[in-house]
């Protein structure tokens, strides 16, 4: 008897230091599966290899901007960015949440799972759709800093991926009490005909869906809307 506890107590161990095991039947995406497995991805233990590609000073990345006013308090605004569910974030025509990992004692996070908000350290994995569903792409981004009392974040890409660079948001409250979220983008990848020419289009449509969503998950009294400034 004593045998066997200890024989449980010791797989019990294993199984807690090996991490939970990737389910990916339920990631629907199949490049999205592809790129974890490009990745060597099998259990919660392997997000710890993977390496961010952040942008860097004086390096030759292109930078893409936008502006949107949502119609609701910063407070509100905010709050959505930080709470709102991937699954909400990133869906739509052109995109889609594949899985979430967030921390190595923590559930992973698939999109009909629960979701406890945005955190440093999280690493999203999204599947872009692109020319009308013709060409499909997946995508790995990392949270790697989010200042709530200046209202903004950074969001980098993730080594063995299309681009490298990083995404900052940020959130200043305008002279009619409503939101103005700027996102700049700093990317480079190996093709500069591709950063030129193909990715600005492709990003601007993505991005619009994925701060539109945003602002439709604000609880407001006049529920937010997004317009993109010129």
């Amino acid at each position: 008897m004593i045998k066997f506890l200890v024989c449980v107590t010791l797989l019990c161990f294993g199984i807690s230091a090996e991490g939970q095991l990737i389910d990916f039947s339920r990631i629907k995406q199949r490049k999205v599966r592809k790129l974890m497995s490009e990745n060597h991805l099998a259990n919660q233990k392997d997000f710890n290899g993977m390496e961010t590609a952040c942008f860097a000073e004086g390096e030759g990345y292109s930078k893409n901007s936008m502006t949107f006013l949502v119609k609701a308090r910063p407070e509100a605004v905010w709050y959505a960015y930080r709470n709102s569910t991937p699954k909400q974030c990133w869906g739509g025509k052109r995109v889609s949440f594949g899985v979430l990992y967030d921390e190595p004692e923590k559930p992973l996070v698939y999109a009909d799972g629960p979701y406890g908000g945005m955190k440093v350290g999280q690493i999203i994995f999204i599947q872009l759709r692109l020319l009308k569903g013709l060409y499909k792409l997946a995508v790995a981004h990392k949270v790697v800093a989010i200042d709530d009392a200046q209202k903004t974040l950074q969001i980098c890409y993730m080594k063995k991926g299309a681009s490298e660079g990083s995404q900052f948001i940020s959130l200043r409250e305008t002279p009619d009490g409503f939101t103005e979220v700027t996102h700049n983008t700093y990317y480079k990848s190996k093709s500069k005909f591709r950063d030129k020419r193909i990715y600005p289009g492709i990003h601007e449509k993505v991005i619009s869906e994925y701060h539109s969503n945003v602002a439709r998950s604000v609880i407001y009294e006049h529920l937010a809307a997004t317009e993109i400034m010129p």
